[in-house]
């Protein structure tokens, strides 16, 4: 399914575009190939990119950007200077559920920014720094393989470009990225080569498709990056399709540890949502994921996440969805849910978790945790749909009341949540966490 904004240049599919490009470096076992940390090539801003897709922050403040084009995985040491305690900055009140505004015509200033126009902006991924709760965007400058990728940081509601030049750099290459002339029905294969990207315990899990004949893939890299990596393929069993799938890549993923045992949760187009042990996700293995939730479907995922709720500290699962807001999960259910079971034909479900997933009513392209308060996200405001804003929401409700008309926004209406009594405060950014 498209996304409603592709024609104004801001879908999330419109990043992973054609180009075919293969990493040069030291050969590694089954195709993975690494470079030593290193300054970044002088004389660009965009540095060792080739394109920006996904991001990740792992420790040591490293920021991972997934490359389609360069078929590579950067990780970025980011220095002090780099970075930018954001103290002070208003994010609204949270008793009161009323996010703030962090920028204003995100696209635009972008544009202006990158000397173009709108059109030619795309947003691909958001990521939050959080001793520092700086928020980062991987950005595309025009369509196409001569397309400019950059990152971008919001400093105090201003953007800069992140200068790449001289940032500490490594790199790994993806090896059997789909050739630039691979079609799906629709799309070509590249798009998905690399889905996500995520960080857990000195190694980053990459997912997307190869051009091998199981082509949803799952590649375990160590960071520092060496020539210790696996890359096994996934298969799910989709109740919607009725069949077991071994082409259609992981979208999203999450990483918890659930009674001792550190597990992988995958969310899928179509919205199933799988588990996984990461003690068989082993080089050269193909590992048949636990269908455990059907979310419901003609659906694409856009974000998934984990939250601690200020309301019951409680832990949940937070996944995004285009044409459906978002689905809350409570993470103590994903280890102990009953695997679905397989074969049959075809059932629209909802199934296993997705019977009693929450919806949360978020309309964001792009949402990330801020603080234990605060989820910030990019979004069109729907009095302003012709611009793209980057505003904070209230957790756990991922609401704001300002967007909507009720009884209770009259001088004199019932105010059932006491919400009056909180009408001035203002919460703001506090003390930084050092970097």
């Amino acid at each position: 399914m498209r996304d409603k904004s592709e024609s104004i240049g801001h879908s999330r599919r419109d990043v992973l575009r054609i180009a075919a490009a293969s990493a040069v470096g030291l050969a590694l076992p089954g195709g993975l190939s690494a470079a030593s940390t290193a300054p970044a090539p002088h004389g660009t801003a965009f540095g060792p990119l080739r394109s920006a897709g996904v991001l990740t922050f792992g420790p040591n403040n490293v920021l991972f950007v997934g490359d389609i084009i360069g078929a590579k995985i950067h990780a970025l040491a980011l220095r002090e200077a780099d970075l930018t305690p954001q103290a002070g900055i208003e994010l609204g009140n949270f008793h009161n559920f009323e996010g703030g505004d962090l920028v204003r015509g995100l696209d635009q200033k972008l544009a202006a920014l990158f000397g173009t126009t709108v059109d030619k902006i795309v947003i691909n991924d958001m990521a939050v720094h959080q001793p520092t709760q700086q928020i980062f965007f991987s950005v595309e400058r025009g369509h196409g393989p001569d397309a400019i990728p950059a990152l971008v940081k919001v400093n105090h509601g201003q953007l800069e470009v992140l200068e790449l030049n001289n940032i500490p750099h490594s790199q790994v290459s993806i090896p059997n990225e789909p050739a630039a002339k691979d079609m799906l029905e629709f799309d070509p294969q590249q798009m998905y080569a690399i889905t996500d990207v995520k960080y857990y315990r000195e190694e980053i899990f990459v997912t997307g498709i190869t051009n091998q004949r199981f082509a949803s893939t799952l590649h375990r890299i160590p960071y520092p990056f060496n020539s210790n990596a696996a890359t096994c393929t996934v298969e799910i069993w989709h109740p919607v399709h009725g069949e077991f799938e071994t082409r259609a890549p992981i979208i999203r993923q999450v990483i918890r540890e659930l009674n001792g045992e550190p597990y992988l949760f995958a969310v899928y187009g179509c919205t199933p949502l799988v588990r996984f042990k990461l003690s068989e996700l082993k080089d050269g293995a193909h590992v048949h994921g636990d269908l455990i939730g059907e979310l419901g479907y003609g659906a694409n995922p856009l974000d998934m996440l984990t939250f601690t709720s200020p309301a019951d500290s409680k832990d949940y699962l937070l996944v995004t969805i285009d044409t459906r807001s978002a689905s809350q999960i409570a993470v103590s259910d994903l280890a102990s849910a009953p695997a679905q079971p397989t074969g049959g034909g075809i059932d629209f479900g909802p199934g296993g978790l997705g019977r009693t997933q929450r919806a949360i009513p978020i309309k964001a392209e792009h949402i990330a945790i801020l603080n234990s308060k605060w989820a910030v996200l990019i979004w069109r405001h729907p009095r302003t749909t012709y611009r793209l804003d980057v505003s904070t929401l209230a957790l756990p409700y991922f609401f704001d009341r300002k967007d909507g008309m009720s009884e209770m926004n009259w001088p004199n209406g019932p105010d059932p949540f006491h919400y009056r009594e909180h009408r001035n405060e203002i919460d703001t950014v506090g003390r930084m966490l050092p970097v």
